[in-house]
């Protein structure tokens, strides 16, 4: 599958920086300074929803979606960078699907086997207890899964992996390596 073959995916300003898509526009914040070209899949869904000549307010979005150095691997970013409410992010992951099968005509089974979900946020505005923290720590050392804020129901059902980041820690993951910038 390659991104720039999808119109909503390209036209009206959908194509943008990675640092773009993270902006916090109530505080001009940014999550990551990340200057890779993707798809701004907020964008993507206007797009799409006026093709259909549907309101857009029906449908949340992720932010961005970006191709990986892995053949037909993709991850789906939302970034948070206030207070935010975990069924918020559910329902923008499984929207979110949708929007990807309606917009590429791949099926569930396409994007469950080939986009990780990504949720980064910005830990000094959403604190976490003491048992997320632990659950988080455990997670990123390979050695247990997590389901913080019940995210990890959606691995497997909705999409291959689910991972979950501060901003300083998706800022020095392994994943800002393995985008591709869209050409």
């Amino acid at each position: 599958m390659r991104l720039k073959d999808f119109d909503e995916f390209k036209e009206n300003g959908a194509m943008k920086t990675l640092k773009a898509t993270s902006l916090n526009s109530n505080s001009d914040n940014y999550l990551t300074n990340n200057e890779m070209l993707v798809v701004d899949f907020d964008k993507a869904k206007t797009n799409y929803c006026n093709k259909l000549k549907k309101s857009e307010e029906y449908a949340s979005s992720a932010d961005a979606l970006c191709k990986t150095v892995y053949e037909d691997k993709f991850y789906l970013i939302e970034f948070k960078d206030g207070d935010f409410e975990p069924k918020e992010i559910r329902k923008k992951a499984v929207d979110s699907v949708y929007l990807i099968s309606g917009i590429t005509d791949k099926s569930v089974n396409f994007i469950r086997e080939n986009i990780t979900f990504v949720l980064v946020y910005n830990g000094n505005v959403k604190q976490l207890d003491s048992r997320q923290k632990r659950a988080l720590a455990l997670a990123s050392r390979g050695r247990e899964d997590y389901a913080i804020w019940g995210l990890g129901k959606l691995r497997g059902f909705y999409y291959d992996d689910v991972k979950v980041y501060e901003k300083k820690e998706f800022n020095k993951s392994t994943v800002l390596n393995k985008i591709v910038a869209i050409q």
